[in-house]
This record gives C-alpha cells, sequence and structure tokens, in this order.
C-alpha cells in the first residue's frame, strides 16, 4: 500500500483557512439584512397560505377574517417572542429575535393590509364591518399579546428583576 497523505485541511495553514472561512460564513448568515429577509420572506409566505385558508373556510361573510386571524395570532406570537426572546436571552442571541421577531412577524402581521381593507369596507358602504374590523383588530391584537404575557409567564415565570 502506499502512502497515507493527510488531507490538506489537517494542515495548520489549511486548517486557520478553514476557521476564516467559518467566521465569513457566519458574518454573512448572521447580518442583520439577512436575518431579518429570510425571516419576512418565511413570514409572507405563512401569511399568503393562512390567509387563504382561513378566507376560504370563513369567507363569503364580507369580513376580512384571514387578515384578522393573521393580526391576532401574529400579535400573539410577537409576544410570545419578546417576551422570551428580548426579557430573557443575553444579547448574544438578539439575532433569534430579528430572524422571528423583526423578520417572520414583520412579513407574517398585515397592518397595512388591514388598513387597506379596512377603507375598502368604509368606500363599500360598510361602515359597520370597518369599525368592528378596527375595534376587533386592536383588542383581540392587544388580548393576543396578554396572553402570550400569561402564556409565557405561567410556562417559564417572569424574567429576573
Amino acid at each position: 500500500m502506499g502512502r497515507t497523505v493527510p488531507p490538506e485541511s489537517a494542515t495548520p495553514a489549511a486548517a486557520s483557512e478553514g476557521g476564516r472561512m467559518i467566521e465569513q460564513l457566519q458574518a454573512v448568515l448572521y447580518h442583520p439584512i439577512v436575518l431579518v429577509g429570510v425571516g419576512s420572506a418565511v413570514g409572507g409566505v405563512s401569511r399568503y397560505y393562512l390567509g387563504r385558508w382561513v378566507d376560504g373556510w370563513l369567507g363569503g361573510t364580507g369580513f376580512p377574517w384571514g387578515t384578522f386571524v393573521i393580526n391576532v395570532s401574529g400579535s400573539f406570537i410577537l409576544g410570545v417572542l419578546g417576551l422570551l426572546m428580548l426579557d430573557r436571552l443575553p444579547p448574544d442571541y438578539r439575532w433569534a429575535y430579528l430572524l422571528l421577531g423583526t423578520g417572520f412577524c414583520g412579513g407574517f402581521t398585515t397592518f397595512s393590509t388591514f388598513e387597506w381593507e379596512t377603507f375598502q369596507l368604509v368606500r363599500d358602504g360598510s361602515h359597520w364591518l370597518a369599525v368592528a374590523n378596527v375595534v376587533g383588530s386592536v383588542v383581540f391584537g392587544f388580548a393576543g399579546v396578554l396572553l402570550a404575557v400569561v402564556t409565557v409567564y405561567g410556562l417559564v415565570g417572569r424574567p429576573p428583576s
């Protein structure tokens, strides 16, 4: 049998180069623009499919149920993420909030769509549905955050003071 030659990565220079490559990759992957962009893409696609599903299930009433459900559930999700990530994680892990809180929830929740659909209800003369959409979204969105507080504090306790 011939002589075994160690792979290039076994040399100190190659190991050092590999370490630099990993650091460069981490710098790109953990860059705020990448984290928010990836999270937003997943959140936006999730919003699209959940909205279609909810509208298919509850549609036909004239009320924008898909947007309503997304805003309320997004408020709950953002409440949980904020309480768990911002209150409990050390600063080194705040990247996770950029990915999930700012990114995913930013792409998932639909405040601008909510505003547009409310305008359309008013324009179409459905004033009571417009009022129900505004009041319901604000009240139930806030209730989603409060439910997140109760859930998180009940499961893992309050953050240390």
